[in-house]
């Protein structure tokens, strides 16, 4: 009898370890998504600010596209029943012999005032249709706001920021508006890209401060408001505040406390085979392995679940550094990896080969290069 996969979650991470249980014959995969398509994270910072949709947003046939052992399944999964050995959904109950969870982080606002009621956010495809109709609206009505405020410096806020203050430029000359605007980036952190190198905080801090975006850097937002944001007791007048900041695990997973042992900080601990209990793993984003959190972690540990599940690996997962890749506007980039640094045109290229080789991951080289290809192409609205 052929072994039963249940996958849970549409993302990197669930998505790669269905294509390699796949590729290794490893059983009838399911692979359990609450929406049709994969999110291309890397590049929702772009799809924000007038860029092809298509470079972001993926449809799950399309990638699973001759892969008759895997089936794509729509539900939102509520617990798991692992006495049943049963992944129990809103719709449907889904047998397993092994299970994988990789259900992806979910956004917190820290309990900052009004920030859940009037942020506007990037990490899904609601969230960026909301963001985009919001900018058309501004436009058509010639009342582009002051100050545009990304609020967290860190990968997210810092290609967000870049992008949005081209955008804006693009949209003046566009449609010859005369509205003095100004994108300011605030971080709580000393300095931005906290988690990232010094040297990446300096030399992509002169790049932002090149293009015109106003850094506070150590100040904390206070509170939100539909006119204004307050940071560190002083008013900013502005209808356009951006979370980027601020994330955490699933919340399935302290819900299931009973099932996985968690850490302080609420990832799921995992044995080195990345074994959460028998026959469940959880990867990516969810457990605390180091490096976790990215999406080159979540591909590595799928790689090498769907090795160990089909019996080909028994050895350890060793976590890797990937290359810290951030492009900061049009035509520039900042890529560092063990120590080593690229920046400007140089940094930008290579950055946009990270991200094909991160299509490529996930699709064939032929569609890989054209969902890399569609960042060039002009905007299409839904």
């Amino acid at each position: 009898m052929s072994k039963r996969i249940v996958i849970v979650g549409g993302g990197f991470g669930g998505v790669k370890a269905a294509l390699e249980l796949s590729k290794c014959r490893g059983g009838n995969i399911t692979l359990i998504s609450d929406e049709t398509y994969f999110l291309h994270h890397a590049t929702l910072y772009a799809t924000a600010t007038g860029k092809n949709i298509a470079e972001s947003v993926i449809s799950l046939k399309e990638i699973f596209s001759g892969h008759q052992n895997v089936t794509v399944v729509r539900d939102t999964v509520l617990t798991i029943d692992t006495k049943r050995k049963v992944v129990v959904g809103k719709h449907s109950e889904h047998p397993y012999d092994d299970a994988i969870f990789a259900l992806g982080s979910v956004t917190t606002f820290f309990n900052i005032t009004g920030m859940a009621q009037h942020a506007y956010g990037i990490k899904s495809l609601e969230e960026i249709k909301k963001f985009r109709a919001h900018i058309r609206s501004e436009v058509v009505d010639n009342k582009l706001d002051k100050d545009y405020v990304v609020i967290g410096a860190g990968s997210t806020g810092v290609e967000l920021a870049g992008a949005l203050q081209d955008y804006i430029n693009e949209l003046k000359i566009t449609y010859k508006l005369t509205t003095q605007t100004r994108v300011t980036l605030v971080e709580a952190a000393p300095r931005i890209l906290p988690h990232a190198s010094k040297t990446a905080s300096k030399i992509v801090g002169k790049r932002l401060k090149r293009q015109g975006i106003r850094v506070l850097a150590g100040q904390k937002v206070d509170a939100l408001s539909n006119d204004d944001i307050r940071v560190e007791g002083k008013k900013i007048a502005t209808r356009t505040a951006i979370w980027t900041s601020g994330v955490a695990n699933n919340p399935f997973f302290a819900q299931h406390g009973d099932i996985f042992e968690l850490t302080p900080q609420g990832r799921v601990v995992v044995s080195p085979q990345l074994q959460a209990r028998p026959h469940v793993y959880v990867i990516g984003d969810n457990n605390s392995v180091k490096y976790s959190g990215t999406a080159w972690a979540a591909l590595t540990q799928a790689t090498f679940l769907a090795k160990v599940i089909s019996g080909n690996r028994k050895s350890k997962f060793r976590p890797r550094s990937a290359p810290l890749g951030i492009p900061v506007g049009d035509n520039w980039g900042y890529v560092e990896w063990l120590g080593v640094y690229v920046a400007g045109r140089s940094g930008y290229i290579a950055r946009r080969l990270i991200e094909l080789r991160g299509y490529r991951q996930l699709l064939s080289f032929k569609k890989a290069v054209a969902t890399w290809r569609a960042h060039d192409l002009p905007q299409v609205d839904e």
